[in-house]
């Protein structure tokens, strides 16, 4: 009698004709044919430099998933890397002393695609998915038997459907929620769009996002107020989701209103590499491209207003960063919620004209010296979730992924 394994190439064509996904049949040769030790990390890459927001947050929670359930860590990367023999050793030794150098208490490994068919895994590992492509994968290897769908964890940081400008990837990414594979979700915003769209969250799963708090102390202790004031704009024209269009003509908007009452306002720009951007009335958006760590934290140092557009329920580490460590944010409403994530997040419309309005108020508003409470100010406990440990703890043990023995 066939098993469900001999008609996998059946299986991969139904499941993958409606989405262009490339990475959809990474894991449907894996080998699970014994007990292992091991949290398997689904990462479509992973470049050190890049160790911020999503991955970053990605990382704490494999670091956890290994601590409480007594695993080390493997990182799996489902891109392609084009990498042989000695480069390909290079690579991972690059990537495997950066993890140590950020998590010295942990033990790594990291696993290339066309490694996964010569390896062996574990029918005890435990495999995270952390993006929607990843999450495909793991799907469709349950689906062919070559993953248990209950000893996957799903790392939902967004509800990614709504990333696309068009409708080619989105049944794909809508399909990855009713997997079966237990939730584990950033922010009670990205939960409770969820729960709108039919997907069933436990409360108990659901984390608030991981900010740099010792940064951002430091950050609050040197602010500085610039003589001109300093508008800071996440500008990310390839993202569909941070609404780079709105964001311009919301910009405009705001210049031409300074222009009019002659007051002199600097505009800069970071998130992605281009051009300078005229906003006419003599105004010019800097752009400062892709800041590292250390440049990204001290000009947030000198920002009094920054505007960050995020057309899906994430509510994104940057107006945190911002409204912790003492100036204002301007951000887009999405589901009536956050003007209650923080004192100094504020939310309108998604029209340029209201954006546009809020923006000048609050860059007199800061220039008023109506940072209340100035300094340092965290979110409030449980505001945005519990804490990741927590929301792990619960996750591992709701889907009865027991610790390992350490001996």
């Amino acid at each position: 009698m066939p098993s469900v394994r001999d008609n996998e190439d059946e299986l991969a064509e139904e499941f993958t004709v409606s989405s262009p996904n490339p990475l959809a049949r990474s894991l449907l040769k894996v080998s699970a044919v014994g007990p292992s030790a091991h949290v398997n990390v689904t990462l479509l890459d992973f470049n050190p430099a890049a160790m911020f927001a999503g991955v970053k947050t990605a990382l704490e929670t494999a670091v956890l998933i290994g601590e409480v359930t007594h695993r080390p860590i493997r990182i799996v990367l489902l891109r392609p890397t084009g990498l042989l023999g000695d480069d390909r050793a290079q690579f991972v030794k690059e990537r495997r002393s950066a993890l140590e150098r950020a998590f010295p208490e942990t033990e790594w490994s990291i696993v290339c695609d066309d490694e996964l068919t010569s390896l062996t895994f574990g029918t005890d590992d435990i495999w995270v998915a952390t993006h929607w492509m990843t999450a495909h994968a793991l799907d469709l290897a349950s689906r062919v038997g070559a993953i248990d769908l209950h000893r996957v964890i799903y790392l939902v940081q967004d509800y990614e459907p709504d990333h696309f400008a068009g409708d080619r990837d989105r049944p794909a990414a809508e399909s990855t929620y009713r997997a079966g594979f237990v939730l584990l979700v950033n922010s009670r915003q990205v939960a409770a769009f969820l729960r709108g769209h039919g997907v069933d969250v436990n409360d108990e799963h659901v984390f608030a996002p991981q900010f740099d708090s010792r940064y951002l102390r430091t950050v609050a202790s040197r602010r500085s107020t610039e003589t001109v004031p300093l508008i800071f704009f996440y500008g990310r024209p390839s993202t569909p989701r941070n609404m780079f269009g709105l964001g311009i003509e919301t910009l405009r908007r705001a210049a031409s209103e300074f222009a009019r009452r002659g007051n002199e306002v600097e505009f800069v720009m970071a998130g992605e590499s281009g051009p300078d951007i005229d906003l006419a009335n003599g105004f010019t958006l800097r752009n400062l491209g892709v800041l590292e760590r250390t440049a990204y934290f001290d000009e947030i140092a000198r920002v009094d207003v920054g505007l960050t557009l995020q057309a899906t329920p994430h509510p994104s580490h940057l107006p945190f960063d911002l409204a912790i460590s003492g100036a204002f944010a301007v951000t887009n409403e999405v589901d009536g919620s956050r003007n209650q994530m923080h004192p100094r997040i504020v939310a309108t419309s998604s029209t340029p004209e209201a954006l546009s309005t809020l923006l000048v108020a609050m860059v007199d508003r800061a220039r008023n010296g109506a940072r209340v409470p100035i300094g340092y100010l965290p979110v409030r406990d449980g505001q945005l979730g519990s804490s990741l440990r927590n929301a792990v703890v619960a996750t591992t043990r709701d889907a009865g992924m027991a610790p390992m023995s350490r001996h």
